[in-house]
């Protein structure tokens, strides 16, 4: 029995769905969503063509709802169908019920972080507010690299508040080093030629 014919394994199947389309960047899956969108306008202006279950077409809708999907979800942190679930019952308790429509607004995900006030970087020395800005700086750089490569509704949002906070604190360290608001006008007003000593 050593003539057993061995047939090569049949490679599995991948499945399509919103896991698969997460490791493709937004301006490919923009891309997939157009082309699929494109090819089926195209479908429909042809009438010796019709879309059926299950046809190229049917299936490549099927790929750009899970790509619309993935993309709804990195922007806002949210799931695209419960959301648009949301706003079909609300309208259609309007609609049907005369209830109030609410503004059916898109929520999107908060900031892991808060936005420190002013008053906060007030108290540190020149040092700490430099490290200060360092650091939230180098949160955004971090958080520009984990955005990238998760696209993470989130991560953007604790990005922008880390900005604001090493914007805040390297503001404070100017004001305080220059001699505050009106120092730093006097500086800017001086006529060519004068230096600074």
């Amino acid at each position: 029995m050593n003539n057993v014919v061995n047939f090569p394994s049949s490679e599995a199947a991948e499945v399509i769905d919103e896991a698969y389309f997460e490791k493709y960047a937004d301006a490919a899956l923009l891309l997939k969503c157009f082309e699929v969108i494109k090819d089926a306008l195209e479908v429909i202006c042809e009438p010796e063509y019709t879309i059926e279950m299950e046809d190229d077409t049917h299936m490549a809708l099927i790929e750009a709802f899970w790509a619309i999907k993935v993309l709804f979800k990195r922007k806002t942190g949210h799931d695209a169908k419960q959301v648009a679930q949301d706003h079909w019952e609300a309208m259609g308790r309007h609609l049907l019920e005369g209830a109030h429509l609410s503004d059916m607004n898109i929520p999107i995900e908060g900031s892991i972080t808060r936005a420190l006030p002013p008053e906060y970087f007030k108290a540190h020395t020149n040092l700490a507010l430099a490290c200060a800005a360092f650091n939230h700086s180098d949160q955004v750089r971090l958080g520009t690299n984990a955005t990238l490569a998760a696209s993470n509704a989130k991560i953007a949002a604790t990005m922008a508040v880390e900005a604001i906070n090493a914007t805040t604190a390297l503001r404070q360290l100017v004001l305080r080093m220059s001699g505050g608001i009106e120092a730093m006008a006097a500086h800017v007003a001086r006529r060519n030629g004068e230096t600074l000593q």
